[in-house]
């Protein structure tokens, strides 16, 4: 076949997996996995690191849009963008290789550990490893393994030093995807009188559409029989003694009848730790009282809407934990361990966010070892591989979706979820804020 031929035939299967994976439907995550067939296939190293670039700019786009929550200027968004495609593509621009066999099948394995593992992981989206649910489902590690090594198994194909190897391997993968297809139970279900609240509160760090989400919460839970309530991220921006004064009712409700409340919301890192005298004077800015004032001046109506404060201050503002806080028959807290690099975690200054790669990521709750991913954390793998190695019995993700409601992004996530969901055979739960 013509050269130029071949090199545009593998360009334009780049861009067309990245535009498939940028949808977000699980079929363009699993036809995603041929991802390191384009890219390492070309002749060159300079027409390989074209094509995965290619890869990332096509499969990354939605970024530019919502990247847009954290910053007004459009050039760095889209800097941003091509930047973390950049990143991305390094290492498999260093993997490639004009020897095939069992050069690149190793070779393959690197270049995807490389964007899993921080620092690299933490940007480390559409990884062609996120359809390894779709293809080997209740496999396990297993299946992810097998992910890996199948890109690098077809790439050595044409050498005849590594053809016994690969003619005993191929089948043998795809056996083990017909099997798991066919022997796989079903989906396993949620535990019992678990429920996921998804909402449209929209942008809760306004102080009166704060207020009505809190109150629209509390009156699910008042109206709900289930024993765990989860709900989105952040739908409690700041969480406090005041705040807690304002869910005091709820909450002596959910322990009388045996309710486990989780919930998304902020925790001020200045707190953490503190006494409870302590913690009413340093999250004054955040108390609910006054609003409740506010409502009983204007007759039990809520204030009226206005501009408030600019959307990122909430997320540059003092320092803050993002939490899945546990409330009601239990008590315990679950911290966000990669929140968005720049927009929440800063890591050259003491705003936003923290990076925790070390906190478990796992908490106990109703007798389950739930593996909780936040939001951001749901696009990356790094997080579900390290919450996996803790044997979990649930999987949960919880959204705050509003800003990025227009794109493929929030599709994305969930059919991420379902993947790993499915990959470990284990039941799991969304809660969404739009």
């Amino acid at each position: 076949m013509n050269y130029r031929l071949t090199e545009g035939l593998s360009l334009c299967s780049a861009v067309a997996l990245g535009m498939a994976i940028s949808t977000g439907y699980p079929t363009g995550i699993v036809a995603a996995v041929g991802m390191p067939i384009a890219c390492l296939m070309p002749a060159s190293r300079k027409l390989a690191f074209r094509n995965t670039i290619s890869y990332y700019l096509a499969g990354l786009w939605p970024m530019v849009s919502g990247a847009g929550h954290f910053t007004d200027s459009v050039p760095i968004a889209v800097l941003f963008w091509a930047g973390t495609a950049i990143l991305l593509s390094a290492p498999w621009a260093l993997a490639w290789t004009p020897k095939r066999g069992l050069y690149g099948l190793w070779r393959v394995i690197l270049a995807c550990i490389a964007g899993i593992v921080p620092p690299l992981g933490l940007v480390g989206f559409i990884s062609p490893l996120t359809g390894a649910g779709y293809l080997f489902p209740g496999t396990g590690w297993a299946g992810l393994a097998a992910t890996a090594l199948l890109p690098g198994i077809i790439l050595a194909l044409p050498d005849s030093r590594s053809r016994i190897c690969v003619r005993l391997a191929l089948p043998a993968m795809v056996a083990l995807a017909v099997g798991s297809h066919s022997l796989a139970p079903p989906e396993p279900r949620p535990p019992a009188n678990w429920i996921a609240v998804s909402t449209h509160f929209g942008d809760v760090s306004r102080p009166s559409q704060g207020f009505t989400a809190a109150q629209s919460i509390q009156q699910t839970v008042a109206a709900s029989s289930a024993r765990v309530l989860i709900f989105p991220e952040a739908v409690v921006p700041r969480w406090s003694n005041a705040t807690r004064e304002f869910w005091r009712q709820t909450l002596a409700h959910c322990r009388a009848h045996g309710q486990i409340l989780a919930i998304g919301a902020g925790l001020p890192r200045d707190t953490v730790g503190t006494t409870a005298a302590a913690e009413v004077d340093l999250v004054k800015q955040y108390d609910f009282a006054a609003a409740i004032r506010a409502l009983q001046v204007d007759d039990g109506h809520p204030p009226p809407a206005n501009p408030g404060p600019d959307p990122n201050a909430s997320i540059n503002a003092d320092p803050f934990e993002n939490t899945l806080l546990i409330q009601g028959a239990e008590s315990s807290t679950f911290y966000q361990r990669v929140p968005v690099p720049i927009g929440m975690w800063q890591p050259f200054g003491k705003r936003g966010v923290p990076l925790r790669l070390n906190s478990p990521g796992v908490i106990r709750m109703d007798g389950q070892r739930a593996a909780v991913l936040i939001c951001y954390e749901q696009v990356l793998i790094y997080p579900i591989v390290a919450s996996m190695l803790q044997s979990p019995t649930v999987l949960i993700g919880i959204s705050n979706m509003y800003w990025f409601a227009d794109t493929p992004i929030p599709r994305y996530q969930e059919s991420a979820l379902r993947a790993w969901a499915k990959l470990f055979h284990i039941p799991y739960l969304v809660a969404e804020n739009s």
